[in-house]
C-alpha cells in the first residue's frame, strides 16, 4: 500500500468518524456520539509511522516511535469498542447501561493488559518481571499508591451500595451540590455557583453523607419573629394560611409552625414546609419568596415584622427593708434592737453598734463556728436557719437545737473569752449580723450599769443551755459580771 492509498484510507475513516458523530446527535434519542480526538489522533499517528521513513530519527528512539504509535491506537480502539458495545446499544434500548465504574475498572484492565503486551512486544520491556523481581520497586510502588488504592476501593464500594447517583443532591462535610459523575478515583459535584467540587472517594465514603433525590421532598426550615401584639394562636394560623396558599409548598406533606422562644422585641416562630428540590437555591428561593409574603399578609392584618427596641429607664434604689446585704445603717441598727442583749441599749449607742457590726453570707452546710475554737463574736440570724451540734465523748457530733432568724449564738465566747461550746452549721443559705468584741469596747468601758445588765443577760442565757445539756449549776451572777469586767477591763487598759 503506497503513501497515497494510506491518505485516501485515513481520510475515510476521519470522514466516517465525523458522519457517525453527526448522525448520533441528530438521532430523535439523542444518542452517545462516538469519541473522535483519541481516534483522529491515532490515525494520524498510523499514517506518519506507515508512510514516513524513521531514518531522520535517531537509532534508538525508533522502537518508542513504533511503540508510541501501537500503544495510541490501542487506546482509540479501546475507547471506540467501549462506545461501540456499551455506549450505543444502551441508548438503543438493546440492554440496560452498565455502572459507570465497571466500565472505567474494565477499560483500565483491558488498557493495562495491552499496555503490558505492547511494551514487552515492542520495546523489549517486561514490565511484571521488573515489579515482581525488585522487592525496592514494589514497595515503592505499594506506598505511592496507598492513597489512589484507597480511592478506587471506596469508589467500588459507593457502587455497589448505591447510596446516591448522578443527579441527587449530597452534602458531605460541609461540601454540597448536584452529583455530576462518579469515577473510578472522584465524586463530582456541582455547587450553587456552579463550580465543580472533586471529592476523594475515599472521604464520600467515611464521612457522614446527607442526599436527596431529584423527586424527594425536602423540608426546609426557618425561623420568623413576629411583634407581641400578635398572639400565638393568630400568627400561626397567618403564617399556616400563607404557606398552603404557595404554589410550590406540597399539600402531601404537612407543613408546621412552631413557637420557638419570646425574644427581646418579637416572639420567634419555627416554620417547616416541604417542597421539591433539594439544591440550596431552590430552597432559598422557597424561602424568600414565603418571606415576601409572610410581609404582605401581615400588613393587610395591620400587624408589621419588628425591629429591637430598647427602653431606659432610671434606676430605683432598694428601701431598707429590702437590701438583702444590710448595707443600711439603720437596717442593722434596727436589727440589734430586736436583739434581748442590746434592747437596753439607747439610740445613740445603737447606732454606734450597728457601724461596727459585719453582715456575713453563708451556703448551705457551711459551719459559722466550730466547738473548741477561740472567738471574740456572736452572731445574730437575720435570714436562714442554723443547727447546734455538740461532740459525743467518742467525737461524733448530736444535734441540740436548730436556730431560726432573730436568734443569737455565739455571746459566751464574746463575754467570758471562753472557746466555742458547740458547732454551728447552716442548714440553708444564711445572711447573718457579727458583732465582735471590739465594736462593744467602746460602749461599756464607762457604763458598769450596762455591763451588769448584760451579764445578767448572758448569764441567764448560760443557764439555759447548761440546764438543756444537764451539766453544772452556772456560775453565780456577781461571778459572771466580775469575769466580764476584767475582760473588757484589760482589753481597754
Amino acid at each position: 500500500m503506497d503513501v497515497l492509498q494510506r491518505l485516501l484510507l485515513a481520510l475515510g475513516l476521519t470522514a466516517s468518524l465525523i458522519l457517525l458523530r453527526v448522525l448520533s446527535r441528530r438521532h430523535p434519542r439523542g444518542l452517545a456520539s462516538p469519541p473522535t480526538r483519541l481516534p483522529l489522533a491515532a490515525i494520524l499517528a498510523w499514517f506518519l509511522s506507515s508512510s514516513l521513513p524513521l531514518v531522520w530519527l535517531p537509532e534508538a528512539l525508533r522502537p518508542w516511535w513504533s511503540t508510541s504509535s501501537v500503544l495510541l491506537i490501542s487506546y482509540a480502539l479501546i475507547s471506540l469498542g467501549e462506545w461501540a458495545f456499551l455506549e450505543l446499544p444502551a441508548a438503543l434500548g438493546l440492554w440496560a447501561k452498565p455502572p459507570k465504574i465497571l466500565r472505567d475498572l474494565g477499560i483500565l484492565a483491558v488498557g493495562a493488559a495491552l499496555t503490558v503486551v505492547v511494551l514487552q512486544q515492542q520495546a523489549r520491556i517486561n514490565l511484571v518481571g521488573l515489579v515482581t523481581t525488585s522487592a525496592v520497586l514494589t514497595a515503592v510502588i505499594g506506598l505511592a499508591a496507598q492513597e489512589t488504592l484507597k480511592d478506587l476501593f471506596a469508589g467500588i464500594t459507593l457502587q455497589i451500595d448505591n447510596p446516591f447517583r448522578e443527579g441527587d443532591w449530597i452534602e458531605v462535610d460541609g461540601f454540597k451540590g448536584f452529583v455530576v459523575s462518579l469515577t473510578l478515583m472522584n465524586t463530582i459535584v456541582k455547587g450553587m455557583d456552579g463550580s465543580l467540587q472533586v471529592l476523594p472517594n475515599s472521604k464520600v465514603a467515611s464521612d457522614v453523607l446527607k442526599r436527596f433525590g431529584p423527586n424527594d421532598p425536602v423540608g426546609n426550615r426557618f425561623s420568623l419573629g413576629l411583634d407581641y401584639a400578635l398572639s400565638p394562636a393568630q400568627a400561626r394560623q397567618l403564617l399556616l394560611q400563607v404557606v398552603r396558599q404557595h404554589p410550590r409548598v406540597l399539600s402531601s406533606e404537612e407543613s408546621r409552625v412552631w413557637v420557638g422562644a419570646y425574644a427581646e422585641s418579637a416572639i420567634t416562630y419555627e416554620l417547616m414546609v416541604w417542597h421539591l428540590g433539594a439544591g440550596e437555591a431552590s430552597r432559598l428561593q422557597i424561602r424568600s419568596e414565603l418571606l415576601e409574603q409572610f410581609w404582605f399578609a401581615l400588613q393587610r392584618a395591620g400587624h408589621s415584622i419588628p425591629y429591637p427596641v430598647r427602653e431606659l429607664r432610671r434606676k430605683r434604689q432598694a428601701s431598707a427593708d429590702a437590701d438583702p446585704s444590710l448595707t443600711s445603717l439603720e437596717q442593722r441598727q434596727r436589727l440589734l434592737r430586736s436583739n434581748h442583749l442590746f434592747a437596753l441599749l439607747g439610740e445613740e449607742q445603737l447606732s454606734t453598734l450597728a457601724s461596727l457590726s459585719l453582715t456575713r453570707r453563708f451556703g448551705p452546710g457551711e459551719t459559722i463556728v466550730r466547738e473548741g475554737d477561740a472567738g471574740d463574736s456572736l452572731y445574730q440570724l437575720v435570714q436562714g436557719q442554723v443547727e447546734v451540734l455538740k461532740a459525743n465523748a467518742d467525737g461524733s457530733p448530736t444535734s441540740v437545737a436548730r436556730l431560726g432568724a432573730g436568734e443569737i449564738f455565739g455571746e459566751m465566747t464574746l463575754c467570758l473569752d471562753a472557746p466555742r461550746s458547740a458547732t454551728v452549721r447552716t442548714l440553708e443559705e444564711c445572711l447573718l449580723l457579727e458583732v465582735s468584741r471590739a465594736a462593744l469596747q467602746p460602749l461599756l468601758a464607762d457604763d458598769t450599769a450596762l455591763l451588769e445588765e448584760l451579764a445578767g443577760l448572758v448569764n441567764a442565757r448560760r443557764a439555759q443551755l447548761e440546764r438543756l445539756e444537764n451539766e453544772a449549776t452556772p456560775l453565780h451572777d456577781k461571778q459572771l459580771f466580775e469575769r466580764m469586767r476584767e475582760l473588757f477591763s484589760s482589753l481597754l487598759g
